[in-house]
């Protein structure tokens, strides 16, 4: 059973969250967290050996939480299964504009700089990316199942992945400076795609 940390585990995460996705990993320093934090060094890495293995924690926690953000959202939104696409594509929109400087998505931003060289951020992303296709499927089975006939699950499972896909697009086109009106059309355009003969269906 490992020691309790002796300082503020969420704080010291929060904080090296901010710090990795607004200045990247290598340009983050174990330093730059403690003087952040107030957390000695030596504590740092007792609790996580070096930069990578903070990183590591930090990047997973991340990831979790946005997986968790898309099941919430669409878990809770009420009426058809394209209104609850809908309902995902909008807060993906406000969540970008909330971002400072468009610093976009952690996960999509360190597969880019960092999967060459650490194959967890690869894992956890596909992992996490799964997760959000999973509660996104969750959402669209009850409207699917309404008309009585067999639900083609494969069918369903790619619109799944291809909702997601549009959402983490959207996320880098904020990144790229593309003002909300033209994020919500993509959007729009994009829920359109789901089926018409159960994609309004509203199920109770």
């Amino acid at each position: 059973m490992g020691r309790p940390r002796q300082f503020d585990e969420a704080g010291l995460l929060d904080a090296a969250t901010e710090l990795f996705w607004s200045q990247g990993f290598d340009d983050t320093s174990v330093e730059d967290i403690s003087r952040a934090t107030g957390v000695g060094n030596g504590s740092v890495y007792a609790a996580y050996g070096n930069k990578q293995g903070l990183f590591l924690a930090v990047f997973e926690r991340y990831c979790e939480g946005r997986a968790r953000f898309v099941r919430e959202v669409v878990g809770a939104a009420p009426g058809s299964a394209r209104a609850a696409v809908r309902t995902l594509f909008q807060a993906i929109i406000d969540d970008c504009a909330a971002q400072p400087n468009r610093r976009g998505c952690l996960m999509i931003n360190s597969v880019a700089q960092l999967g060459a060289r650490m194959p967890e951020v690869v894992a956890i992303s596909s992992k996490t990316t799964a997760a959000m296709e999973q509660g996104v499927a969750e959402r669209l089975y009850p409207a699917a199942r309404l008309g009585g006939s067999k639900v083609d699950e494969a069918a369903v499972s790619a619109h799944s992945a291809n909702i997601v896909v549009v959402a983490q697009g959207l996320i880098q086109l904020s990144r790229l400076g593309i003002g909300r009106a033209r994020l919500a059309e993509i959007a729009e355009v994009s829920s359109r795609a789901l089926p018409s003969d159960w994609a309004d269906r509203v199920a109770g």
